[in-house]
């Protein structure tokens, strides 16, 4: 039998941003059917606010037998399948962005989990044991 991972994801917008969240739990809740889905929340743009819209950003728990590469790849098709391109980047738009941040207890971007916005996100889980969600 194959050992289940827990998965971390961040998921943002700043483009049309509920369609595209509502586009990516459609999806990602075909393929990972016990997904767990944080409170979206508004958030800020990093660096200079003034050059790109705010954001709406959502936080998914969910378990895969998956590999982490796999899962990574399957988000960014998502990314794509929503319009994500890497000159929208460029110009600050961002369809639809999905991070793996956590895999099993293996923090894949160390980086991200200190920023405001995943911090928002993660405080919007609906789960009131928080540390459930730091298990992730």
């Amino acid at each position: 039998m194959n050992k289940a991972h827990h998965c971390l994801l961040c998921l943002g917008s700043n483009s049309n941003a509920e369609l595209h969240l509502k586009q990516a739990e459609t999806a990602l809740g075909f393929l990972f059917p016990d997904i767990r889905w944080g409170k979206a929340v508004n958030t800020l743009p990093e660096g200079d606010q003034s050059k790109t819209p705010s954001y709406l950003n959502r936080i998914a728990c969910f378990r895969t037998t998956l590999e982490a590469n796999e899962v990574a790849r399957i988000c960014k098709e998502i990314e794509r399948e929503n319009g994500r391109t890497p000159e929208d980047k460029d110009k600050g738009l961002v369809p639809l962005d999905i991070d793996l941040l956590k895999y099993d207890n293996r923090v894949l971007k160390p980086a991200d989990l200190s920023k405001d916005y995943v911090r928002k996100a993660m405080e919007a889980f609906p789960d009131k044991r928080k540390d459930r969600i730091n298990r992730f």
